[in-house]
């Protein structure tokens, strides 16, 4: 496992709800702290949160990942529904996130969009933006986090499914984990894009845990189902009203299955392997 950002650490240390199939109850996300001027906006999730699920095609050959996500493999996936978001600080943004997956004998792959507005904010750096994918064959044993830090910056971990924070991190290495990032303009918006083709080989047998050196992981069978999710975080600075130092940030974490806690894979969506 590479070393983990003090963002990311930071990220994760978010208290853990329990939870029932993808089904949770919990307290409203986020409170604003009223002594924190610039926590101006926040969302509040309802009581009950429904499972999604995601109809997995197989692929009838390796598929492009060049961010456009337009071959004819491609187009046999359709987009999840749009993530939602589960915590800000900040303004309200407007970050539009989807993804599309698809499976073979080797990989699973994932295709993440981005799509923001065309904002210059004058003297202050850009926003970045961290895309992740989480799954799991035994939701019960644990998970896997694979991680895209600044659209850059590869994060690999496995977490050991006892929903503690406490010696969750596990060292993993994704070997033979394939990404892409790609950045254009979509009309008045810039559209970020993140590929993924995850090898079965780098996971345990089913998905369990760590890849042992003498064990190969394999496909699953089609019509079995595992668990799956993706999230975005974006982390974009703040205009105070006066000086202050450092410059704040904003933070608007979003995904398709809330609430997408790293450590609880009993809470990620449902992915259905097609035939």
């Amino acid at each position: 496992m590479r070393k983990l950002p003090p963002a990311f650490l930071a990220s994760l240390c978010v208290a853990v709800w329990a939870m029932q199939g993808c089904r949770i109850s919990r307290p409203d996300s986020v409170v604003a702290d009223p002594g924190d001027p610039f926590v101006v906006a926040h969302t509040e999730l309802p009581t009950e949160v429904p499972c999604r699920t995601y109809r997995c095609e197989r692929a009838t050959e390796s598929p492009a990942l060049d961010g456009t996500f337009e071959d004819v493999v491609w187009t046999k996936a359709p987009w999840t529904e749009e993530f939602v978001v589960v915590r800000r600080r900040g303004p309200v943004g407007s970050v539009r996130t989807r993804a599309k997956l698809l499976w073979d004998d080797s990989y699973l792959y994932c295709a993440v969009e981005l799509l923001e507005p065309q904002v210059s904010l004058e003297g202050l750096p850009p926003s970045r933006h961290d895309v992740e994918l989480m799954v799991a064959g035994d939701p019960a044993a644990g998970g896997y986090q694979i991680e895209l830090f600044g659209m850059g910056t590869l994060v690999d971990a496995w977490f050991d499914g006892n929903g503690s924070l406490r010696g969750a991190f596990h060292k993993w290495d994704a070997k033979g984990l394939r990404t892409s990032v790609q950045r254009s303009t979509d009309g008045a918006a810039v559209r970020w894009t993140a590929g993924f083709a995850l090898p079965w080989s780098t996971l345990s047998p089913a998905g369990h845990g760590p890849r042992l050196d003498q064990e190969v992981g394999q496909a699953p069978q089609a019509g079995t189902t595992w668990r799956v999710d993706i999230g975005r975080t974006t982390w974009r600075p703040l205009a105070p009203d006066e000086d202050a130092s450092p410059k704040p940030v904003g933070l608007e974490r979003a995904v398709w299955q809330p609430p997408a806690e790293a450590s609880e894979p009993r809470g990620w969506g449902v992915l259905e392997f097609a035939p």
